[in-house]
């Protein structure tokens, strides 16, 4: 059995063997070595071994493309800013005006 759910944001795909069909607690049996589920009756239901897998999707990574980028940006501003204080001035005034700016609005 293999399910694939995608979407821009996440990619999830499980193969393997279906889970119990009911509904219960679920506990570790360490002699068989697999996870159980009491059902209602009070038998149990081998919890079969299925693999998920969870992938960032097109538009997560694009989000991360872009912060990591603007990160990498900002520092070298910081880094900019300390060696020219006439720059940092610069950017001070800037931030101030644009703040002026959104107030304005």
């Amino acid at each position: 059995m293999i399910k694939h759910i995608s979407s821009p944001d996440l990619i999830v795909s499980m193969s393997g063997q279906a889970g119990p069909y009911s509904s219960g607690a679920v506990y570790w049996d360490g002699g068989s070595q697999k996870f159980r589920v009491v059902n209602s009756a009070g038998g149990t239901e081998d919890f079969y071994g299925a693999t998920v897998s969870i992938e960032a999707g097109s538009q997560f990574r694009d989000i991360q493309s872009w912060v990591l980028k603007k990160q990498a940006e900002e520092r070298e501003l910081e880094q900019l800013c300390k060696e020219y204080p006439m720059l940092a001035e610069a950017r001070k005034e800037f931030e101030m005006i644009k703040q002026l700016v959104k107030d304005h609005k």
